[in-house]
């Protein structure tokens, strides 16, 4: 009597196996995208936080006070709207020592500074920085603090903000 040799899997655990690898994935999914988002809250609160002690150590350099070229954007910051930093091209293209202060103290090319200033997953964040009594208060909007997927309908109760 010849012997059966079995070196393989028959269809039927391949099935089971296939089976059983399709519902974990879609057990994790959900929990997967949930920490996905969480990370990109993270993520853009660090970047707040980054500006905003950029923004302090700059305010309070004496090189910047003394700078009268920086003057107009420290009256931006003051006011009730305060500075879009990355839609404020005259900010952008000026040749002030606020600016050169805050990209050396994020430690990007002034080139790239707006670039290092918008969330990695919202591309079109947009940072607000405003002094509110002496303290400033860097908003990022676009993204959403409640780590939804859905940036669209972003309020300002869902912009992160850092104080």
């Amino acid at each position: 009597m010849e012997k059966k040799s079995d070196h393989g899997f028959s269809l039927v655990e391949l099935i089971i196996v296939i089976g059983i690898m399709a519902i974990l994935v879609a057990v994790m999914t959900p929990m997967l995208l949930k920490y996905i988002e969480k990370t990109n809250v993270s993520s853009d609160t660090q970047l707040a936080d980054s500006v905003r002690q950029a923004f302090v150590a700059a305010t309070t350099d004496a090189r910047v006070l003394s700078d009268s070229a920086s003057e107009p954007y420290f009256e931006k910051l003051e006011s009730e709207d305060g500075m879009n930093v990355d839609s404020d091209s005259s900010f952008l293209g000026s040749k002030c020592i606020m600016r050169e202060s805050v990209g050396d103290i994020l430690g990007v090319p002034l080139n790239t500074l707006v670039d290092n200033m918008r969330s990695k997953h919202a591309p079109d964040t947009h940072v607000n920085v405003k002094l509110v009594n002496g303290q400033v208060v860097v908003t990022l909007t676009g993204t959403d603090i409640t780590g939804k997927k859905d940036t669209s309908s972003s309020t300002p109760d869902n912009d992160i903000v850092v104080k």
